[in-house]
Parts: structure tokens; sequence; C-alpha cells
């Protein structure tokens, strides 16, 4: 974070304030930006991006241009660049643009896939007779809980630090954490805390919730997994060896002599090496995006 804190000091200085009638037009990735846990305020966060968009437009016209200049008209060349350069700079744009979203869906499934044993933890060091406050505290402290322990850190931290009490670090936890599951047990956690009733059991029963809920998502994954593999057989596997008969039986008829030999052979050659390890290795990232972690 220290090379994109230096970014934002270097943007700030260069925009010298000019943008600041443009950053509401960036309310939308505000929310994200907060949950996604990086300290950069939107206004930060907005004058790092539209500098880094037009270091990249600037940096890339001119070399698109010296590389384009040595088979193109200059001006061709010229128009060529100033294209693939506009390109690359929205490319560039909607990455950071989109970032603080990504980041949030990513913690959000994080902590989903780890909730139920988590919840489990605190429901077993609850029972044990500790207090809330040194639960989080020991909770921070296994790393193996990702980012519910990052969580009960920033807890902990509100604590020590900020001087406020356990309700008002949860609530604050809360409202920042990405998983509405989450969400659902801090608040829950607050109330059985406040009315004075039996934080284990609650815990306990929100445990026993989670791991139903995960053992349906694995379930529809099964299902999914089952459906997608057979497309995959189906559509891919048998589609490509359907193909590569119904070509090798055309170019035996083929009355066309060389040429129409060599373009099915060519083809032959796209799907096998090309286009297959493609969707391949597509459909293995989805399966991996879907799956449950």
């Amino acid at each position: 974070m220290k090379l994109w804190e230096k970014l934002v000091e270097i943007s700030m200085k260069f925009f010298k304030g000019s943008l600041d009638p443009y950053v509401p037009y960036f309310e939308t990735i505000r929310q994200d930006l907060t949950k996604s846990g990086i300290p950069l305020s939107l206004k930060e966060y907005v004058y790092g991006m539209i500098f880094i968009t037009l270091v990249t437009f600037l940096v890339s016209l001119p070399l698109f241009t010296l590389i384009s200049s040595g088979f193109m008209h200059p001006v061709l060349s010229f128009l060529f660049s100033l294209t693939i350069s506009f390109i690359i700079s929205l490319l560039v744009f909607f990455i950071f643009y989109s970032y603080p979203s990504f980041v949030v869906s990513r913690k959000k499934k994080e902590i989903e896939s780890v909730l139920p044993f988590a919840t489990t933890y605190m429901a077993t060091i609850s029972s044990s007779g500790a207090p809330p406050t040194l639960m989080f505290k020991i909770l921070s402290q296994f790393d193996e809980y990702g980012e519910v322990s990052n969580e009960a850190k920033r807890i902990c931290r509100d604590m020590d630090l900020f001087g406020v009490d356990l309700l008002e670090a949860m609530r604050r936890a809360a409202a920042r954490t990405p998983s509405p599951l989450f969400k659902e047990l801090l608040w829950g956690m607050t109330t059985v805390i406040s009315s004075g009733s039996d934080l284990s059991v609650y815990l306990r029963e929100k445990a026993n919730g989670f791991m139903q809920e995960r053992r349906r998502r694995l379930q529809e994954y099964s299902k999914t997994l089952a459906l997608l593999i057979e497309i995959y057989l189906t559509l891919i596997i048998v589609g490509s060896i359907f193909f590569i008969i119904m070509t090798a039986i055309m170019s035996s008829f083929s009355m066309g002599g060389v040429s129409d030999g060599t373009v099915i052979s060519f083809f032959q050659f796209l799907i096998i090496y090309v286009i297959l390890p493609v969707v391949s290795a597509g459909f293995i990232h989805l399966l991996k995006a879907l799956a449950p972690r």
C-alpha cells in the first residue's frame, strides 16, 4: 500500500484540487471502498485512479506510435496508437473502478466460507465462561479463520485504541462487513449481550444454522457441477470429436485439391490445439469460481 499511497500523494499534488467537483460522480463506489478495507478516502481513491489512467494514456500513446510507425503511414500510425491507448486507458480505469467491488466480493466469500467454524469456536469459548471481549481477542489470534479473524482484530482495535465499548465496536464491525450473514451474527450478539441472555446458546444455534446453510450450498454445487460436466462432455469433447471425424470424411471426398485439405487441416489444428485447451481452461476457472471455499 506504500506505493499506492505515494501515487495518491503525487496525484493530489498534480491535480491540485481540480477534480473535486467530479468526486461526487463516484459516490457509487464509496460503500464498497469502505467495506473493502482500503485505507483511502473516496477523494484520494478517485484522484489516484484518474492519475494512473492519465499516466497509462501518456505512456502508451508514444510507445504504440513508435512501434507502429515502422510499418504504417504516420497518420494511420497516430490514429491507431490513439485508439489503442484510449482503449487500454479505459480498461485501466474500469479495473480501478471495479476493484473495491471485487475486494468486497472476495472478502464476503472468505468470511462466509469460515463463518460456520468460527461461530462454533466462539460458542466453545463462550460456553467456558469467558467474557465476549476475551472471546474476540482469542479469535483474532487465529489466522485460520481469515477475514473473520481480521474483523475480530478490528473490533479489538476499536476497543483498545479508540476507547469504545464492546457493543459499539460490534456495531461498527456490522456496518462495515461485506457479509450479510456475519452482520446478522454481530447484531444478534449485541442484542443477546444487551439483554443478558446466554451468548453460548445463541452462538451454538447460529453455528448449526450456518452449517446447515453450508451443506445446502454444497448440495447445490454438486448438482451444478454434474450439469456443467455433462454440458462440457457433450458440447466440447463429443462436439470436437464429431467435428474432427466429419472434417476428415469431408477431406477424403474433397475434389478441391490440396488447398481444401490444407484449410481442413488448419481448422482441425485450431480445434485441437487452441480452442479445446482455451475452453477447458475457462471451464476449470468457472468451476473454481463456483466452488464453495
